[in-house]
């Protein structure tokens, strides 16, 4: 019944969602207060340099994105390819034409920011690549796979979290050059074996995937910033993290992306999603909290003279 109704929403204009988007928000903020403690603990601790009053500003701006992107996702079961491609711009995709040149995959590292749901549908008419997109699959079966099926709809596969190592064992380096997206700012299942350091002044534990996919199988890495243009548009900003990943220091790639996504998240902080649990695991005593490891630009990229860096 859910995913009827949902569908039957998907028909609508993108100005009358956008107008559904406000009021959803409004109810979710002020009436129903969705999940606001969560939000607004995780909106304090993250900028605590800031007065009650800048950070409240930054919960209602989260709440009025939130219902933006939401409605913008209903839409997205029914959206032609062509008005989504336009919604979306693409700048520096030009940075995979070497790799894929050369027969290589990459990682496409990214965060919860803007509309990444958008971002799924197109990226793989954006990159010469074919693009899989690894996700973690819905408790709503039923959604699960009419979510999965929206995606895939103009060319991206996706893959299941706990078959993405066999997916990959058996794609890698064997047939067309693959890009891999990797959302990896979702709270990990298992903090003990996950990497531990400082992100928005808070300890943060992360899937260490990325990482040990880049070295185990020699990818480059090329960070994904959504940026919000406009009211239902974006634009993806393609930056190389590394193209030479086995030469670098144990958690430096990981390092530099969450160094990235944590100046798009300050840059705008409402755009980022708040609402997930993303602090709810403590570290345990003995587990190594890293520090920041302070990379310029060759370091990540040696291939990088310092004329070009």
């Amino acid at each position: 019944m859910m995913l009827r109704f949902l569908l039957i929403l998907s028909r609508l204009p993108y100005g009358v969602l956008h107008v559904l988007g406000a009021v959803l928000a409004f109810l979710a903020h002020r009436v129903f207060g969705y999940r606001k403690a969560v939000i607004r603990g995780n909106i304090h601790r993250s900028f605590p340099e800031l007065s009650s009053t800048e950070t409240r500003r930054i919960e209602r701006l989260y709440y009025r994105h939130f219902g933006a992107i939401t409605v913008e996702s209903i839409k997205h079961f029914t959206v032609s390819e062509s008005d989504a491609m336009s919604r979306m711009e693409y700048v520096h995709a030009d940075a995979f034409d070497p790799f894929h040149a050369a027969g290589r995959s990459v990682l496409i590292a990214g965060g919860h920011m803007n509309n990444w749901e958008l971002y799924a549908l197109t990226a793989n008419q954006s990159v010469p690549h074919d693009v899989m997109a690894v996700y973690k699959r819905l408790s709503n079966l039923e959604m699960d796979v009419a979510m999965r099926e929206s995606r895939e709809r103009f060319g991206l596969k996706m893959v299941r979290t706990i078959e993405s190592a066999e997916w990959m064992e058996s794609h890698m380096g064997k047939d067309r050059p693959k890009a891999i997206v990797m959302g990896f700012d979702q709270s990990p299942s298992d903090p003990a074996k996950s990497w531990w350091n400082v992100f928005l002044h808070q300890e943060t534990a992360w899937y260490f995937g990325l990482e040990k996919w880049a070295r185990q199988y020699d990818l480059p890495v090329i960070f994904g910033h959504i940026q919000k243009i406009g009211r239902g548009r974006y634009r993806t900003v393609y930056e190389v993290v590394t193209d030479a990943p086995r030469t670098l220091p144990e958690g430096a790639i990981l390092e530099r992306c969450i160094r990235l996504l944590e100046q798009d998240v300050k840059s705008n902080p409402e755009q980022w999603l708040w609402s997930h649990k993303r602090w709810k695991h403590q570290r345990e005593e003995g587990q190594i909290l890293h520090e920041t490891l302070a990379l310029s630009s060759q370091a990540l990229d040696p291939t990088l003279s310092e004329d070009h860096a």
